[in-house]
């Protein structure tokens, strides 16, 4: 619950520092709540908002806490929009051929293969 004040019956400030007119908690009148005549019997009249309530009522809707935020929703996304504009503008993709079907069009033209006879042959050739 926010800090409220005992003088004005505002909402966070002090007593000790309001400069502003008296308010009655009670009874909403422009005099402290220490001065004011009104009796048990007759109903509370809140300083804040004029309900049936004295001011430092909890559930008055003037109360900071009870006032519920009212966000504005933007009109659309903008990033939904730009991925829109983007996927308009963009060229469609090649599609990438499967493994199998890039393995099975390749044909290397030469082969090699070794074994170990022609490979001693050879470093036998360098290292004489």
């Amino acid at each position: 619950m926010p800090s409220q004040c005992y003088r004005c019956q505002e909402f966070y400030h002090h007593s000790r520092l309001c400069n502003r007119a008296p308010k009655c908690l009670k009874c909403s009148g422009s005099h402290l709540t220490a001065d004011c005549k009104k009796s048990t019997k007759s109903p509370a009249k809140c300083a804040n908002c004029g309900g049936p309530h004295p001011a430092n009522f909890s559930g008055c809707p003037s109360n900071p806490v009870n006032r519920k935020q009212q966000k504005k929703q933007p009109n659309k996304n903008i990033w939904t929009e730009k991925a829109k504009e983007l996927a308009q503008k963009s060229t469609p993709l090649q599609q990438k051929p499967s493994y199998a079907a890039a393995v099975g069009n390749n044909t290397p033209s030469k082969i090699n293969t070794f074994d170990a006879k022609s490979i001693m042959q050879q470093m036998a050739l360098m290292m004489t």
